[in-house]
């Protein structure tokens, strides 16, 4: 993945290596990375590095986001791969979420009971959205056969018969955003659908 970050040419490289290379072999690689992966095959000297920072990708989940006084969101609850961004979106509704409920318990509209359930929702978005899409994006870009990929992957196949449709292209894009949940329903003067309110 080359993402440019600037108007002056800065770009943030992103790569799979192999695993339990040290930190010199990982330096020592980047060149012949960058000739292999890159458009126009680039060669050491026709760019420069500003900094290089190997890592390893983790996907994991707090049992927990609130304990006591103490409240969990984004790269503090949870962690994803980079492959879609989907750690940083999740933090995004993890921290609107988490205003909305403290909003509510400052304006008198909840209690700090709405804390747990920010807790319970937020972790499980995590796991049936979040985590699944994730893991599935690490998949499609280490997998050893890429050439195959389109006819053995669902969300692919998915993507090219939305081609050209953009109402089923807008509802496709529209999905991620199950990935909220909306605390206001709990609010104490929230009104609740009559199914639930008469539950």
């Amino acid at each position: 993945m080359a993402a440019k970050m600037t108007a002056d040419g800065l770009y943030r490289v992103t790569y799979g290596e192999e695993y339990g290379l040290s930190h010199e072999e990982l330096i020592k690689r980047q060149p012949w990375k960058y000739e292999l992966m890159l458009p126009g095959h680039p060669k050491p000297g026709t760019y420069k590095i500003l900094n290089i920072a190997p890592y390893k990708m983790h996907q994991r989940c707090a049992p927990r986001f609130r304990v006591g006084r103490f409240l969990l969101a984004a790269d503090a609850a949870h962690l994803c791969n980079p492959w879609g961004g989907l750690g940083i979106t999740g933090g995004f509704v993890d921290v609107g979420g988490l205003y909305d409920c403290l909003a509510g318990i400052w304006d008198g509209r909840a209690d700090d009971s709405i804390l747990d359930l920010y807790s319970e929702k937020r972790i499980e978005k995590w796991k049936t959205i979040i985590d699944p899409i994730s893991q599935e994006n690490f998949r499609r870009v280490s997998d050893a056969d890429p050439d195959t990929r389109l006819e053995r992957d669902e969300f692919m196949q998915l993507c090219r018969q939305v081609e050209g449709d953009p109402v089923k292209t807008k509802e496709l894009l529209l999905g991620m955003m199950d990935v909220r949940y909306d605390f206001t329903q709990h609010y104490k003067d929230a009104k609740q659908p009559a199914a639930q309110a008469s539950a």
